[in-house]
C-alpha cells in the first residue's frame, strides 16, 4: 500500500493548490498576505479539528476562499474520533497531502504554519475549562447522534459505516444493567435527603438504647443478688428459729467445732504461705537464670570486657580545687591523707578490674559450652520441676498428691540411674568421641597436605600476579602478532583441557545415582573438581579475553560473547560450591542451635511446611511427583500426553506458589502505621537455606538462556567436542515448556533436601539432648532421589546421626543437579570459546567442517583444527615461532602457577573447614558431658581445641567471685573514709565561704570534681554488680542442676515442706464432723457484732433480732430497686418504639429501591453463571448480604428488648431473658457499625451524582442525576468465588467522592432527564437505541477530549510540552504509513 500511495503522488502533481493560489493573486505583497492567512487557518482547522477528533477530511469537505487564503471545513458529522472505528479506520489526526503542505510556501510545516499550531494548542490550553464546558452543552444535547460507529453521509456512502458496530454493541442484558443502574440512581437521589436523615436517628437511638439496655440489666442484677441475700438471711432465719425449738441442735457445739475449724484453717494457711513464699522464690530464680544466658552472649560479654580492658581514669583527686585553701587554713595533713586514700582506691580499682577481666574469661568458657544448652536442661532443672510441682501441690493439697511428688523426684534425681538410660547416653557419647576422633584424624591428614606443598597462598598470589604482569609486556611489545601466538596457544591448551573435561563428565555420567559417592584419589569429592577444573578454563579464558580478538565474519559469534558463555558455566559450579560451603558455615550451626534451643518459630514454619506438602500432594510423596514428573518428560518426547502428568505437573506448580507465599515476609503493623514486613528467626533461616537454591537456579536458568539464544552455526556442532557434550546431556533445554518441568523437579528435590536436613537435625538434637529415638521408632527416610546411608552408630537403644550424615542431603542434591541438569554444558560453552577463537584466529572452520563429507553422523577433530590454525597462521605470517615459543612459556607458567595456587586454597579451606567441625564437635561432647555430668560423670579431653571441664570453670569462677567480693569490701571501706574526709573539706569550704565569697567557685569546682568522681566510680560498681551477678547466677543454676550440696539441701528443705503439708492434710482428716456453710455465713454476718458464747440462748436471741433487721432493710431497698426497674422499662419501652418508627421510615424509603436491588443482584449471579470475571467485594450481592445481617440483629434487637420488658409490673425478668438481653448491648455495637455501612452502601451503588463528597458524613441537599451522570457511574461490580469463606471476605472501603475525570456538570444537573422506569426509557429515533449508552460514549468522548488539552492523550502518566504535541500529530498526519492506510475516497495523494 505504501508504493502504490507513492506511485499515485509521483503521478499527481504537488503544487496544485499553490498554483491556484498564485494565480489568485495580482502582486507578490498580496500573494504573500494569502499564504501567510492560508497557513494560519490551516493550522487552526487543523489543530482544532485534532482537539475535537475530526475525521472524514476528504476533498470535498474542505473549502478554501481563494482571494484571502482562509479554510473553512464543512460536514462535522464524523467528530470525536468516530473515524478510527470506521470498517477502514481514519488514522490521521487531520489532513496534511503534499498539496496542502506545497502551499504552505517554502518552509511547509516548517514555518508560520508549525508556530500557529503551537499557538492554537496554547491558548485551548489556557481556557481548556471553558472548552469542557462548551463540549458538555454538546454531550447532553439529545438532538445530536453520539452512537459509536453509525456514521452516515458522505463517508458512509463511499466506504460503509459501522465497521465494528457489531464488536461496540451492547447486549441486552447490559443495557438492562445501564437503565436499572439509571433508575436506582434516580430513586436515591430522590430519597437521598429523607435517607440520611433516617441513618443520623437509627445512628442517635441505638446509643440510646444501649445505654438503657445496660442500666436495666444493672438494676436486674441488683435485685437478684437482693432476692438471693434475702434468700440466704431468710434460710440463716429458719436454722436459728429450728436451734431455739430444738435443745439438742448442732448448734449447741458450734463453738468448739468452730475453734478446730479455725485451728486447721490456720494450719492449712500457713502451709500455703510457705509454699507460695517458696514458688516465689523459684520463680525468681528461674528469671534470673533467663537473664544471665540471655546475657552471656557473646557481644555482651565482648563489650563488658572491652570496657575493663582500658586503663582507669579518675581525673583529678578530689583535694585539688581545694589545695590552697587547706594549705592556707594549715590543714595540709587533710591533703596528705587525702591523697593517700586516693592512691588506695585508685590501686583497689585496678585490682578490682583484674578480678572482674577473670571472672569474664570464665565466663566465656562457660558461655561457650552453655549457650549450647538444649531447652530441656531448663525444663529438666531442679528449680524449675520443684516449682511446677509446688504449683500442682497448691491446687490439689492431698496426701496422695504428696506421694506422687516423692515420685517424680525419685524419678527424676534419684542417687541410681535407670541402667538403660546409663547405657544411651554412654553410646551417645562414644558416638560423638568417635567423630571427633575422626574429624582430629581428618584434621591432621589436611594439614600435613598443606605442609607438603611448602608454599603458601599468598606466595603463590604473587608469582601469578608477577606471571600476568610478564604478559602485559608481552602483549604490549609484540602488539597484535603477540596477541595471536598467545591466544594460539591458549587455545591449545583449552582443547586439552576440554579432553580432560569430558573424561570428567564421563566418569560423573557413569557413576549414575552413586555420584554423591565419587572421589578423587586425594579423597576430593567430585565437586571440587569439577569446581577446580571450571576454574582453570576460566582462568585461561579471561586470560585469552586480553589478547582482544576480533571476528573475521560478523555472522558468526565473537569470541567475547562466547567467553560469557565459559563464565555464566563457571557461576554455575560456584553457586553449587557456596550451596555446599555455606551450608556447613552458617545453616546447619544456626538450624542446630535453633532445634536445641527449641525455636518455636521454626518449629512453626517446618509444621507449616510439612502441612503444605500434605495438603497441596494430596498423599503422594515429593518422589512419587517427581518420578511422575519424569514419566512426563519421557511421555513429552514421545509425543503422549497424560492427565494424570498434567495433574502432577499443576499439584507441583500450585506447591511452589504456596511455598514461596509461606517464605514471604508477614506484614507487621508498627507504630507509625505503615505495615512493615517482618521475619521470625525460623523463617530468615528457611528463607536464607531456600535463597542458596534460588541463586543457583538464577544462575543455571542465565546459562541456559545464553545457550539457546545464540545462534550457533551448524557447521560447529559437528566438531567432535561439541558432539561428544551434546551426547552427555541427560536433558536438552531447547523447548521451553521441557526445561519448566525440570525446574518443578528440581523444585521437589529443593523442598525435599530441605525437609530432610531438618528431619536429621532434629534428630541430632534430640541425641545432644539425650532423648534419642530408639531405632524402631527413628522416621524412615523421606522421600528423595539418594538414600542417607548408614548411620555412624547405633547403641543399644539409640541412633546417632553424624554431621557428616546432615551434610547428605544437600551433597545428594548437587550430585543430582550435576547429573541431570549440568552434565556436558560446560563442554559445550568451552566448545563454542574455542571454535569462535579459532575463526577469530583466521580459520575457516565452517569450510573446514564442510571439506570433510562425514554425512550427518559425521565429526571433525577439534585438535586437528587446533593444529590446522597454527599451520595455517604460521604460513601466512600471522604468527611468529619466536613468539609462538615465548608465548607456550607464558601460559604454562600462568597455568602451573593459577593450579598450584587453586590446590593451596582448597586444601586451606578444606583445613580450616575440618577445624571448625572439629571445634563444633568438641563443644557438642562437653555439652553433652555438662549435661550429663550426673550420669556419665566428669571427664577430661586430650585434643587441644577442648574447653575446660566443667568442675574447674565453676571453681575458678568461684574463687574470682569470692576475690571481688574482697575488693569490693576493701573498696568500700577506703571509699567510706575518703567520703569522710571530702566532707569534712567541704564543710570547711561552707563555713569559709560564709565569710569569704571569692571561695565559691572553688567549692563549686570541689563539689564538681567529687560528683565526677562518684559517677566514675559507680559506673565501675555497676559493672561489678553486672559481672557478680551473671557469676553468682551461673554458679547457683549448675549448683542445683547437678548432684550437689546445694541441691541436696534444696531438696532436703523443700521435702520438709512436703511433710509439713502431708501432717497439715493427715491432721484434717482426723476431724469427723464439721462446720457446715451455713453457719460459716451466720458467724461471719454475727461473730464481730455479738460479743456472747457461741450457741447460747442469748447469742441466738441477739443473732434472731440482728437478721430481722438485715430482712427489713433488705426488703426496703428491694422495693427501691423494683421501682427503679420499672423506670428503665418504661425509658426501654420508649426507646423501642422510637426505633419502631425509624424502622418503618426506613422501610418506606427503601421500598422503591429494594426490587432494583434485587434486580442488580440477580444481573451479577446471571453475570457469574456466564462466567464473567464478577468479584464479591463492593458487589450488590455482599451488599444485600450485609443488610440482611443488619435485619436480623435489628429483630433480635426488638424482639429481645421487647419480650425482656413485656412482663407485668414489679415481676421481674426471667433467668433465660436476662441472659438473652445480656448478649444485645454488643448486638447494637455491631448494629451501629453495621448501620454506617447498610446506610452509606446503598448510596455508593448510585452514581457519583448521588453520591457527593462528605455525603457519608452529613446530609446532602435534593439532587438527581441524568442518564449521561448514570453512565459514569462502572457498572461492572465484583465477586470472589463461591469457595472462598465467608469470614474471609474483607468489606473494601468505598469511595464516595466524584472521579476527576468526570464532568463537572454532570454534579449539578436537575431530575429532567431522569427515566423513571425501563418501559418508559428514551430512545434514539435513528437507531432506537437507549440514551443511556450514547452518553456512556459521550463521556468517553470528553474524557479523550481533556487528555488531548492536557497534552496526556499518548501517555496518560506524562504530559507533553506544547512543542512536543505538535511535533507529534505533524509527524501523524504527514506520515506515509498513515496515510497510505485511508480508503480511496479520501484520496491522500492529492
Amino acid at each position: 500500500m505504501r508504493d502504490v500511495l507513492k506511485e499515485l503522488m509521483e503521478a499527481t502533481p504537488p503544487n496544485l493548490l499553490a498554483k491556484e493560489l498564485w494565480c489568485s493573486c495580482t502582486t507578490p505583497s498580496e500573494w504573500w498576505r494569502v499564504t501567510q492567512a492560508y497557513a494560519r487557518s490551516t493550522a487552526v482547522m487543523s489543530m482544532v479539528g485534532y482537539i475535537i477528533g475530526l475525521g472524514d477530511r476528504h476533498l470535498d469537505n474542505v473549502l478554501i476562499d481563494m482571494t484571502t487564503g482562509e479554510v473553512v471545513h464543512i460536514d462535522y458529522n464524523v467528530c470525536f474520533e468516530k473515524g478510527k472505528s470506521l470498517r477502514v479506520p481514519e488514522k490521521v489526526p487531520f489532513r496534511m497531502t503534499h498539496n496542502i503542505e506545497a502551499a504552505l510556501g517554502v518552509t511547509g510545516v516548517e514555518g508560520i504554519f508549525r508556530l500557529s499550531c503551537e499557538q492554537v494548542v496554547q491558548m485551548m490550553r489556557r481556557g481548556r475549562e471553558t472548552l469542557l464546558t462548551l463540549l458538555e452543552a454538546f454531550v447532553y444535547d439529545p438532538l445530536v447522534d453520539w452512537t459509536a460507529g453509525g456514521e452516515v453521509g458522505f463517508a458512509g456512502a463511499v466506504y460503509g459505516g459501522g465497521g465494528q458496530q457489531a464488536e461496540n454493541k451492547q447486549s441486552k442484558r447490559e443495557m438492562e444493567r445501564d437503565i436499572t443502574r439509571s433508575l436506582f440512581s434516580s430513586r436515591v437521589a430522590e430519597i437521598k435527603v429523607n435517607w440520611f436523615k433516617n441513618r443520623d436517628e437509627m445512628l442517635a437511638v441505638l446509643p440510646q438504647l444501649e445505654a438503657g439496655v445496660e442500666e436495666y440489666l444493672r438494676l436486674q442484677q441488683l435485685l437478684s443478688q437482693g432476692e438471693q441475700l434475702t434468700a440466704k438471711l431468710q434460710e440463716e432465719q429458719s436454722f436459728l428459729e429450728g436451734a431455739e425449738s430444738h435443745s439438742d441442735h448442732l448448734i449447741r457445739t458450734l463453738e468448739q467445732r468452730y475453734s478446730e475449724h479455725t485451728q486447721l484453717a490456720s494450719r492449712q494457711r500457713t502451709v500455703q504461705e510457705l509454699i507460695q513464699g517458696k514458688q516465689a522464690d523459684l520463680d525468681q530464680w528461674m528469671s534470673q537464670y533467663q537473664a544471665a544466658f540471655s546475657s552471656l552472649e557473646a557481644t555482651q560479654l565482648a563489650s563488658l570486657l572491652q570496657d575493663i580492658s582500658c586503663p582507669i581514669d579518675l581525673g583529678p583527686p578530689s583535694y585539688v580545687p581545694a589545695t590552697s585553701f587547706l594549705q592556707n587554713a594549715g590543714q595540709a595533713h587533710l591533703i596528705s591523707q587525702c591523697e593517700s586514700l586516693e592512691a588506695e582506691v585508685s590501686t583497689l580499682l585496678q585490682q578490682r578490674r583484674g578480678a572482674l577481666r577473670s571472672c569474664l574469661e570464665q565466663l566465656h568458657s562457660y558461655a561457650t559450652v552453655a549457650l549450647l544448652y538444649p531447652r530441656a536442661v531448663l525444663l529438666c532443672h531442679r528449680a524449675h520441676l520443684w516449682k511446677q510441682w509446688l504449683e500442682e501441690l497448691l491446687c490439689d493439697m492431698t496426701v496422695d498428691h504428696c506421694q506422687q511428688i516423692y515420685r517424680h523426684y525419685e524419678l527424676q534425681f534419684a542417687p541410681q540411674t535407670p541402667p538403660a538410660l546409663v547405657q544411651l547416653l554412654s553410646s551417645v557419647e562414644l558416638a560423638l568421641q568417635h567423630q571427633a576422633a575422626e574429624t582430629n584424624t581428618r584434621v591432621l591428614r589436611q594439614a600435613e597436605r598443606v605442609k607438603a606443598e611448602g608454599a603458601s597462598a599468598h606466595a603463590c598470589e604473587e608469582q601469578l600476579q608477577e606471571i600476568e604482569r610478564c604478559i602485559t609486556v608481552f602483549l604490549h611489545e609484540n602488539a597484535e602478532q603477540g596477541s595471536l601466538c598467545l591466544a594460539a596457544i591458549i587455545a591449545s591448551a583449552l582443547c586439552t583441557l576440554t579432553r580432560r573435561n569430558l573424561v570428567m563428565e564421563g566418569a560423573a555420567s557413569a557413576a549414575g545415582e552413586q555420584l554423591v559417592e565419587l572421589t578423587s584419589r586425594d579423597g576430593a569429592w567430585f565437586l571440587e573438581e569439577l569446581c577446580s577444573m571450571s576454574g582453570n578454563v576460566t582462568s585461561l579464558v579471561q586470560l585469552l579475553g586480553r589478547c582482544q580478538l576480533l571476528p573475521h565474519d560478523l555472522d558468526l559469534p565473537s569470541p567475547q560473547e562466547t567467553a560469557q558463555t565459559v563464565y555464566l558455566a563457571n557461576a554455575v559450579y560456584t553457586c553449587l560450591q557456596e550451596l555446599n560451603t555455606n551450608f556447613r558455615q552458617i545453616i546447619f550451626p544456626e538450624a542446630l542451635r535453633c532445634m536445641l534451643k527449641g525455636e518455636v518459630t521454626l518449629e512453626a514454619m517446618l509444621s507449616e511446611l510439612d502441612l503444605l506438602v500434605e495438603q497441596c500432594a494430596d498423599g503422594v510423596s515429593l518422589q512419587g511427583l517427581a518420578e511422575a514428573l519424569h514419566a512426563h518428560l519421557r511421555s513429552a518426547a514421545m509425543g503422549l500426553d497424560h492427565e494424570a502428568d498434567t495433574h502432577c505437573l499443576h499439584v507441583t506448580r500450585m506447591l511452589r506458589a504456596q511455598y514461596s507465599e509461606l517464605i514471604q515476609p508477614r506484614g507487621c503493623m508498627d507504630g507509625s502505621g505503615q505495615d512493615t514486613p517482618k521475619m521470625s528467626a525460623g523463617q530468615m533461616l528457611l528463607v536464607a537455606f531456600d535463597g542458596m537454591f534460588a541463586q543457583l537456579e538464577t544462575a543455571f536458568g542465565q546459562l541456559t538462556e545464553k545457550l539457546s539464544s545464540m545462534e550457533v552455526p551448524s557447521a560447529w556442532r559437528k566438531v567432535d567436542v561439541m558432539r561428544e557434550a551434546r551426547a552427555a546431556q541427560v536433558h536438552f533445554f531447547d523447548s521451553g515448556p521441557h526445561r519448566h518441568v525440570l525446574d518443578e523437579i528440581f523444585f521437589l528435590n529443593r523442598l525435599h533436601t530441605i525437609r530432610e536436613f531438618f528431619r536429621l537435625c532434629g534428630s541430632f538434637a534430640q541425641t545432644l539432648s539425650g532423648t534419642c529415638p530408639s531405632a524402631a521408632e527413628e522416621p524412615p527416610p523421606s522421600n528423595g532421589p539418594v538414600a542417607m546411608g548408614k548411620p555412624l552408630f547405633r547403641g543399644a537403644t539409640g541412633v546417632v546421626v553424624s554431621e557428616e550424615q546432615m551434610t547428605r542431603p544437600i551433597k545428594a542434591f548437587t550430585a543430582e543437579f550435576v547429573r541431570q541438569m549440568l552434565m556436558g554444558l560446560p563442554s559445550q560453552t568451552l566448545g563454542l570459546a574455542l571454535c569462535s577463537t579459532l575463526s577469530a584466529l583466521g580459520l575457516d572452520l565452517i569450510a573446514q567442517v564442510e571439506a570433510k563429507d562425514f554425512g550427518a553422523d559425521g565429526k571433525v577433530s577439534l585438535d586437528e583444527l587446533c593444529k590446522k590454525t597454527l599451520e595455517q597462521g604460521l604460513a601466512t605470517g600471522r604468527l611468529s615461532q619466536l613468539l609462538l615459543n615465548r608465548a607456550t612459556v607464558l601460559a604454562s607458567s600462568y597455568d602451573a602457577a593459577w593450579k598450584k595456587l587453586d590446590l593451596l586454597q582448597r586444601l586451606e579451606s578444606s583445613l580450616d573447614a575440618a577445624k571448625v567441625s572439629l571445634q563444633r564437635t568438641q563443644l557438642h561432647i562437653a555439652m553433652f558431658q555438662w549435661q550429663h555430668e550426673d550420669v556419665v560423670g566428669p571427664r577430661t579431653q586430650t585434643i587441644c581445641m577442648s574447653p575446660p571441664p566443667r568442675p574447674v570453670i565453676l571453681s575458678s569462677m568461684k574463687k574470682k567471685l569470692y576475690k571481688l567480693s574482697q575488693d569490693e569490701a576493701a573498696i568500700a571501706a577506703v571509699q567510706e573514709k575518703l567520703g569522710a574526709l571530702e566532707a569534712s573539706i567541704e564543710q570547711r569550704l561552707k563555713w569559709a565561704g560564709g565569710a569569704n565569697p571569692a571561695l565559691a567557685p572553688v567549692l563549686q569546682d570541689f563539689e564538681l570534681t567529687i560528683a565526677e568522681r562518684r559517677t566514675l566510680v559507680a559506673r565501675e560498681n555497676q559493672r561489678t554488680s553486672q559481672v557478680t551477678f551473671l557469676c553468682s547466677t551461673i554458679l547457683n543454676f549448675e549448683g542445683l542442676r547437678t548432684r550437689t550440696s546445694e541441691a541436696l539441701s534444696l531438696d532436703a528443705a523443700l521435702f520438709d515442706l512436703l511433710k509439713r503439708c502431708q501432717h497439715t492434710c493427715s491432721y484434717a482428716a482426723q476431724f469427723n464432723t464439721s462446720v457446715s456453710p451455713i453457719e460459716l455465713q451466720l458467724l461471719h454476718r454475727l461473730g464481730p457484732a455479738l460479743e456472747l458464747p457461741i450457741g447460747s440462748s442469748d447469742w441466738l436471741a441477739c443473732a434472731q433480732k440482728l437478721l430481722e433487721q438485715e430482712l427489713s432493710t433488705q426488703g426496703c431497698v428491694q422495693e427501691e430497686r423494683e421501682q427503679q426497674l420499672d423506670s428503665a422499662t418504661e425509658t426501654l419501652q420508649v426507646f423501642v418504639d422510637s426505633l419502631k418508627g425509624i424502622l418503618s421510615s426506613h422501610n418506606r424509603q427503601l421500598a422503591d429501591v429494594k426490587h432494583l436491588l434485587r434486580a442488580m443482584a440477580k444481573d451479577e449471579e446471571n453475570a457469574l453463571a456466564e462466567g464473567e470475571d464478577v468479584t464479591y467485594e463492593a458487589s450488590v450481592r455482599q451488599f444485600l448480604s450485609e443488610y440482611k445481617a443488619w435485619q436480623d440483629n435489628v429483630q433480635i434487637v426488638l424482639f429481645t428488648v421487647v419480650q425482656a420488658t413485656g412482663q407485668p409490673q414489679g415481676g421481674g425478668t426471667s433467668q433465660e431473658g436476662v441472659e438473652l438481653l445480656q448478649e444485645i448491648p454488643g448486638t447494637l455495637k455491631e448494629l451501629h457499625t453495621q448501620s454506617q455501612s447498610v446506610y452509606n452502601g446503598l448510596v455508593s451503588f448510585a452514581s457519583p451524582l448521588v453520591t457527593e463528597r462528605g455525603s457519608d458524613c452529613s446530609s446532602p441537599t435534593s439532587t438527581a442525576q441524568t442518564s449521561f451522570a448514570a453512565a459514569v457511574k462502572c457498572s461492572g461490580v465484583k465477586t470472589q468465588p463461591d469457595s472462598m469463606s465467608q469470614n474471609a471476605r474483607k468489606p473494601l472501603p468505598r469511595n464516595f467522592g466524584t472521579p476527576a475525570d468526570t464532568p463537572p456538570s454532570a454534579q449539578m444537573m436537575t431530575s429532567k432527564g431522569l427515566n423513571p422506569s425501563p418501559k418508559r426509557a428514551v430512545r434514539d429515533p435513528k437507531t432506537g437505541r437507549a440514551v443511556q449508552e450514547r452518553n456512556s460514549y459521550a463521556v468517553s468522548v470528553w474524557k479523550r477530549v481533556k487528555a488531548k488539552l492536557e497534552g496526556r492523550d499518548v501517555d496518560p502518566n506524562r504530559r507533553m510540552s506544547v512543542t512536543e504535541q505538535v511535533d507529534y500529530v505533524i509527524k501523524e498526519a504527514t506520515s506515509i504509513d498513515n496515510l497510505s492506510q485511508l480508503y480511496e475516497g479520501w484520496t491522500a495523494w492529492v
